[in-house]
């Protein structure tokens, strides 16, 4: 018989702290709502495995391999059964700042530890629903022949996107044998949708979940009792919050768009309950692997514009151009004199023959998470993006050829500074997945 139990712990940061995701620095002067880590543990009666999603937008590995270290001592979990992965907020804190990092490796391991406390009889079911509407890939071709990130809204200079989207939720839930949901686990590739061009500047120095944190609200108040709602974030590193080849309205109001993006998913998530089928008993399973990734090393062109751009000698007039003035720039000596490799961790973990959970450490192009789904063996595969690592953007091969020369692309997620692995990282990735999904499989 199999067990669950859930919980959520708040991990909001003291004011004053900075706040990560844009170009400029911010420090965190307000809290629009609180940050949490949500945890479900399931236990076959053999095997125990432990799922965290936190509001943050990613963590290095440094931090949660420590944290996975307590959880092992506190809980009896290994660390290659759990996986810690982040929801990418932009409105969450610097995790080295303030300390910050050192109490949230408690903070997580707290989670887990209630979680196991909270464990009671239970049944798991698995489903998958759709919602297109709010997402478009960020990424285009241009009339010019050039891909540009985030080129505008119905800018006529666009031709066609540079890749899709992935409109699957995918969707776990854990209910006690008197049918009450403990706990809902959906997965969805999109990045944060909170913020927007036309926000007040004051609104930009706010702590917030973005859409993740709604979308729990919504879901639990939809299901009743007292369950952990839980969002997931999906491979979306090409993918964001609406399609700029049609036209886009801003709410007036803050958190207008992350609200309703939240109610669209989170409805279409409980609606899954309504076909999903049950399971008493399943073999739960869980394999991780560590990869040693070649990091890129910088060209002396890159290291000119971007002293250039830095220096204010050229403005700065794309997201490429932005991303080599604030992300590069300021840490050209540490690509130069840092480590050339990169070891991270891929993760695996299988509930009988049903589902699969893949997590992946960084910003993932959605290709590479419709690849895992395509070719993964089981009945149902969600791919978790910025688990157990944060290893910056990871493109696909293709895009990088798609940006083409330093001077004339606008491609940003491929530019040194959020990129710092080399172009094939993401197929590495990809067959290290689908590698442990197919030994899972074969073990259920």
């Amino acid at each position: 018989m199999l067990k669950a139990g859930a919980s959520e712990v708040c991990i909001t940061p003291p004011l004053g702290i900075k706040i990560s995701g844009y170009f400029e620095e911010r420090v965190a002067k307000d809290v629009h709502d609180d940050l949490f880590a949500r945890s479900l543990v399931l236990d076959d009666g053999e095997t125990r495995v432990a799922i965290v999603v936190c509001d943050l937008i990613g963590v290095g590995r440094a931090y949660l391999d420590r944290a996975k270290g307590l959880i092992d001592k506190r809980c009896g979990i290994p660390p290659s059964n759990v996986l810690v992965s982040c929801t990418h907020t932009h409105t969450g804190p610097e995790v080295e700042d303030m300390g910050y990092g050192e109490i949230l490796i408690h903070k997580i391991a707290d989670s887990v530890q209630l979680a196991c406390n909270a464990l009671s009889e239970a049944e798991v079911g698995f489903e998958k629903e759709r919602e297109e509407k709010p997402l478009g890939n960020r990424r285009f071709f241009m009339r010019d022949g050039t891909v540009w990130t985030n080129p505008g809204t119905l800018n006529p200079n666009i031709v066609k996107p540079a890749g899709p989207v992935d409109p699957d939720i995918g969707v776990l839930c854990a209910r006690g044998l008197d049918g009450r949901a403990i706990c809902l686990l959906a997965n969805y590739a999109m990045h944060y949708a909170g913020l927007s061009p036309t926000e007040k500047r004051e609104d930009m120095y706010t702590i917030s979940a973005d859409y993740f944190g709604v979308f729990s609200e919504m879901a639990k108040r939809m299901l009743g009792g007292k369950p952990v709602a839980i969002l997931a974030n999906g491979a979306c590193g090409d993918v964001i919050m609406f399609d700029a080849m049609k036209p886009h309205k801003e709410v007036n109001k803050y958190f207008g768009h992350a609200e309703r993006v939240a109610a669209l998913v989170a409805a279409k998530a409980v609606w899954a309950l309504n076909q999903m089928e049950f399971h008493r008993t399943l073999k739960l399973g869980a394999e991780i692997e560590e990869l040693t990734i070649p990091r890129r090393v910088p060209t002396e062109e890159e290291i000119t514009l971007a002293r250039k751009l830095a220096r204010g000698e050229i403005e700065a007039r794309n997201m490429r151009h932005y991303s080599l003035k604030y992300f590069f720039a300021p840490k050209i000596e540490g690509f130069q004199r840092g480590p050339k490799e990169v070891k991270t961790w891929v993760q695996a973990l299988a509930f009988g023959r049903a589902a699969a959970i893949v997590g992946l450490p960084g910003e993932i192009f959605v290709e590479h998470g419709l690849r895992i789904k395509k070719e993964s063996p089981f009945d149902r595969t969600f791919v978790f993006e910025l688990a157990n690592d944060s290893v910056d953007y990871v493109p696909t091969a293709r895009a990088f050829k798609e940006d083409g020369p330093l001077a004339s692309s606008g491609g940003y997620e491929t530019s040194i500074g959020p990129n710092i692995l080399i172009p094939e990282a993401g197929d590495m990735m990809v067959e290290s997945a689908l590698r442990m999904l197919g030994k899972l499989h074969g073990r259920a």
